[in-house]
């Protein structure tokens, strides 16, 4: 009787199988296009997808190893050699160990955020889902032991890639081998289509021990890992409406008040980053106006949640909160303030201002205030150099990847509040 693989293996295989020939593909064209301009971008972006097809290759290869288990293999026909028989329990062996080893060993490598000389702080976004923790704290130790570890697990990475390579070439010419030239059924047991008759699932004893053993092992090493995570929580110390009220507890009394208009007001963000341009948003932040027209005399006062800057890229909107960044944790709020300002004509003002980030007040160019009946509108771009107010300064000083100017767009709108 003609024995086939059964339906889960056979899927698990061919799945796996194409994961590993395309993030092959993935890193052997990466490694030289993220340091080329013309192809910076688009080489960030296959390196999350290299990342998140890594991971789904480890728990796929967990998953085939267990149901191995469960399942043994058809036998080969009986005429093998006793030689070829264990070249081929080593070859399925070695690819277990390559298709766990692999993924773990590049997953090693990203938690120590380090590339060549220089700091990462890059995230792994799954396929732009949720964000995957670093394992045992690698990326919370010094530079100099990142950096070590670094300089010896990428090039463990890149070997384990070129041995399973290797090992897919040769995998491939024993099993053409076997259909073409010894003309036995063995690549039926994976592609049951290419037999005469119709192949059965083989059915053997399990080996159930050795499944369990096997599966929490890697499980329990996996979960210590995750454990193990350098990855604070972010904690917010105190509220929007607290940091307001401290900002303008010395305000002069008397000013009339305008109630800003959240749908018709926005603060947005623009720079680039690996060379492509992008836009983003603070999607909470308060304000408290007050303006006087009959004197000039302006109090403004902003408080802006720096957790929620977002511009709708998964691996950046993980990152800005981050320590390096606006550290959101130590840090939750930016601030701007304004108590001057000088007559434009035509109900315009210039509206010179404060803008404060992790504690690093930068004097910014004026805004343009106008008041326009009981509508008062505040608008303008800000310019902020990240060195100010040190964001991205330890993996990115010299705006290699992200510019180091940072463009702010303001337009606020407000009416005047009743007494």
């Amino acid at each position: 009787m003609s024995y086939r693989y059964n339906t889960i293996a056979i899927t698990l295989h061919w799945v796996i199988a194409v994961c590993i020939l395309i993030n092959l593909g993935f890193g052997w064209w990466m490694g030289d296009a993220l340091n080329d301009d013309a192809t910076q971008n688009l080489a960030t972006n296959v390196f999350q997808w290299h990342k998140s097809l890594g991971l789904l290759i480890l728990v796929l290869s967990l998953l085939r190893l267990g149901w191995r288990l469960l399942h043994p293999a058809p036998p080969l026909p009986e005429a093998t050699a006793r030689w070829e028989q264990l070249v081929a329990r080593l070859t399925h062996i070695a690819f277990y160990g390559l298709m766990i080893g692999i993924p773990l060993s590049g997953w090693l490598y990203v938690s120590t955020q380090w590339r060549g000389d220089n700091p990462l702080n890059v995230p792994t976004v799954w396929f732009g889902l949720f964000e995957v923790p670093h394992l045992l704290a690698l990326n919370t130790l010094t530079p100099e032991t990142r950096e070590f570890l670094a300089s010896w697990i990428l090039p463990t990475h890149e070997t384990l890639s070129w041995a399973i390579a290797l090992l897919l070439v040769l995998h491939i010419g024993a099993a053409l081998r076997h259909h073409f030239l010894l003309k036995d059924a063995v690549l039926t047991h994976m592609i049951p289509a290419l037999a005469k008759t119709s192949p059965q699932p083989y059915q053997a004893k399990p080996r159930t021990r050795a499944a369990a053993v096997v599966t929490l092992s890697l499980a329990a090493l996996l979960a210590i890992g995750l454990s193990l995570s350098g990855d604070a929580p972010e904690q917010n110390a105190s509220s929007a409406e607290q940091t307001l009220a401290e900002l303008t507890e010395g305000f002069p009394t008397g000013l009339p008040h305008w109630l800003l208009l959240p749908g018709e007001s926005h603060i947005h963000f623009s720079g680039t980053h690996a060379g492509k341009a992008f836009k983003g948003k603070f999607t909470r932040w308060q304000a408290e106006l007050r303006f006087d027209k009959a004197t000039g005399t302006p109090a403004i006062a902003v408080v802006i949640d720096t957790a929620s800057a977002t511009d709708g890229v998964p691996m950046h909107d993980r990152t800005l909160p981050q320590e390096e960044w606006f550290n959101a944790s130590a840090y939750p709020f930016a601030t701007y303030t304004a108590n001057t300002a000088d007559a434009l004509g035509d109900n315009r003002y210039a509206l010179p201002g404060t803008l404060t980030i992790k504690q690093h007040p930068v004097a910014m160019a004026p805004l343009t205030l106008a008041q326009s009946g009981d509508t008062l509108r505040i608008y303008g771009e800000l310019v902020l150099d990240r060195a100010e107010v040190d964001m991205g300064m330890e993996s990115d000083p010299n705006g290699e990847w992200v510019s180091r100017e940072i463009r702010i767009q303001v337009n606020a709108r407000a009416t005047r509040q009743n007494p």
